[in-house]
């Protein structure tokens, strides 16, 4: 997290409310209010984290071991891999981390077309990985990395009793000082204040406006993400047509080899 734009919890829920009512509010962390901003919040966090094919929250894990004839490997329940677009796995030496080999991610119904090929690949299949072959001796003792999608860390604020005249349980201050789970905390802020204005009847009809606002944020990310710095290389090529464009060649052919539009001329 960059120090210099994150946002505690405390900063977060003060942008919430000053976002909604143009005032800088300071709520008091034992009350209902406070609670639930920091519940919209975490909603906000959750639906950041399934935007762009859940790859703000990517990481990888290590899942054990490769062991020689082993084919399937159990994964923990709490944790999915990601398996999309070109996401592949390694083989990791424990000692130097160094990647000693790679398996890509394929369908489960097409894995057993590779059995027979050296390379390694792997599907999953709810909370089991297999792989293409058994481990080999050779890759004894390697970890097995694969990437995943974690979830962000919510905020976790002590549960109130309901009885008014009970004291309050005060919420420890490492909560109150947690960073934001996400590099760009104004995109969780403005998800937080539309899910907050959806339960205000004051606030309602600003949440259209407010779900633009999160929107033309949310865009201007995905495009400084997925922007290219270079143009990418074009390689030059030829059409290797082999006739004349009206069809009349000296090799006898009706039509252009490479134009399907064409048609014979008798």
């Amino acid at each position: 997290m960059n120090p210099d734009v994150g946002l505690t919890l405390d900063e977060a829920v003060a942008e919430v409310m000053g976002r909604l009512t143009g005032l800088d509010l300071q709520l008091v962390p034992e009350r209902d209010r406070y609670q639930s901003v920091t519940r919209a919040i975490n909603l906000g966090l959750r639906d950041i984290a399934r935007e762009l094919e859940w790859s703000y929250y990517s990481d990888l894990e290590n899942i054990g071991t490769a062991h020689e004839g082993v084919k399937e490997i159990a994964l923990r329940r709490s944790i999915r891999p990601r398996t999309i677009g070109d996401d592949s796995g390694r083989l990791v030496h424990p000692d130097t981390g160094e990647t000693c080999a790679w398996f890509y991610f394929q369908p489960r119904d097409a894995l057993h077309k590779l059995e027979n090929r050296k390379g390694l690949w792997a599907s999953v299949v709810r909370h089991d990985l297999f792989f293409s072959r058994r481990f080999t001796s050779g890759e004894e003792g390697l970890q097995i990395h694969i990437p995943v999608m974690r979830a962000p860390k919510m905020f976790r604020l002590p549960l109130q009793s309901e009885d008014p005249n009970a004291d309050l349980i005060p919420v420890p201050a490492e909560v109150r000082q947690q960073y934001v789970d996400f590099d760009e905390p104004d995109l969780v802020v403005a998800r937080a204040a539309y899910h907050y204005a959806q339960t205000d009847p004051v606030m309602q009809p600003r949440v259209q406006t407010l779900e633009a606002i999160y929107k033309d944020m949310m865009y201007s990310l995905k495009e400084r993400d997925e922007r290219n710095t270079d143009s990418p290389p074009q390689n030059d090529w030829n059409l290797g047509i082999e006739d004349s464009v009206n069809g009349r060649s000296s090799f006898g052919y009706g039509r252009p080899l490479a134009d399907e539009r064409g048609f014979f001329r008798g």
